[in-house]
């Protein structure tokens, strides 16, 4: 079974929203010099407890490896002094005031550069230790220097952190897209049990997750469908307007996807 959050950035990817889905970044990596996991759907996470901006970042960066730091692809033969020498043009090239993202397409190697270096949010302790620090270091919007780590010269750009904590009830139907298995009822079953789950839902966060448990299609009912938090772009552009647009403890309408009907909380 395809889990709740797969799903949603599967749309995310489809003509359903304009933002794509964040690819895993190869660098940098965790403190254990492992390159960064792929998000993952609800079914293979452990719903966390929610942290504050003092211990979560946001940043883009823009990766220019050399033959033989780690995780470094084959196609990559400058070596180290030509690495140095083409960071230091693409610091250049910021300080000049050309465009971050532009040039992240352009020079990164990293796994983030076509999406402009997005690194999303992340927690302490996610980034090798020089990078970490040299982020910390940085105020919002603010550039750093050239930066190195294993993987090799890094430019990075702190970022406003925009996340919200959302939880997901899904109610799909057979024939809907990446249907759960199992799943049998008509289109207009699953739209009259959507607006029954949603009438049982909105009251207080102990009705909410009773009602995920009971009508919820996608994985994580017993953690009350908990996506854990999510940045904008992370979902089909309809379910991101709708959670964004939701104060803490709220409720959204029944939203339809071509995954079926969706019913979103935002926690935080």
């Amino acid at each position: 079974m395809m889990g709740a959050l797969a799903l949603l950035m599967m749309l995310a990817c489809s003509g359903e929203s304009s933002s794509p889905a964040a690819p895993a970044p190869a660098a940098p990596a965790p403190v254990s010099e492992a390159a960064p996991a792929a998000p993952v759907a609800p079914a293979e996470v452990t719903p966390r407890v929610p942290s504050t901006t003092d211990t979560r970042f946001a940043a883009r960066h823009i990766l220019v490896a050399w033959q033989g730091a780690v995780g470094a692809l084959p196609n990559i033969t400058r070596t180290r002094d030509e690495a140095r020498a083409r960071i230091d043009e693409v610091l250049g090239k910021l300080k000049g005031g050309a465009d971050f993202g532009e040039i992240a397409k352009a020079y990164s190697d990293d796994a983030t550069g076509p999406r402009g270096g997005d690194l999303g949010g992340f927690e302490s302790g996610t980034m090798v230790a020089p990078f970490e620090a040299a982020l910390k270091s940085l105020e919002g919007g603010e550039l750093s220097g050239v930066v190195e780590t294993p993987f090799g010269f890094h430019v990075i750009q702190r970022e406003p952190l925009r996340e919200i904590h959302v939880a997901h009830l899904l109610v799909s139907w057979a024939g809907a897209a990446n249907v759960p298995a199992g799943v049998t009822r008509t289109r207009a079953e699953a739209e009259a049990r959507v607006h029954e789950a949603h009438d049982k839902a909105g009251a207080t966060e102990a009705d909410w997750r009773t009602t995920v448990k009971l009508y919820s299609d996608a994985p994580l009912q017993n953690e009350g469908g908990d996506l854990g938090w999510m940045a904008p772009g992370q979902m089909a552009d309809v379910l991101d307007k709708a959670a964004f647009d939701l104060e803490p403890g709220a409720v959204s309408g029944v939203i339809e996807t071509p995954v079926g009907f969706h019913v979103l909380r935002r926690l935080e």
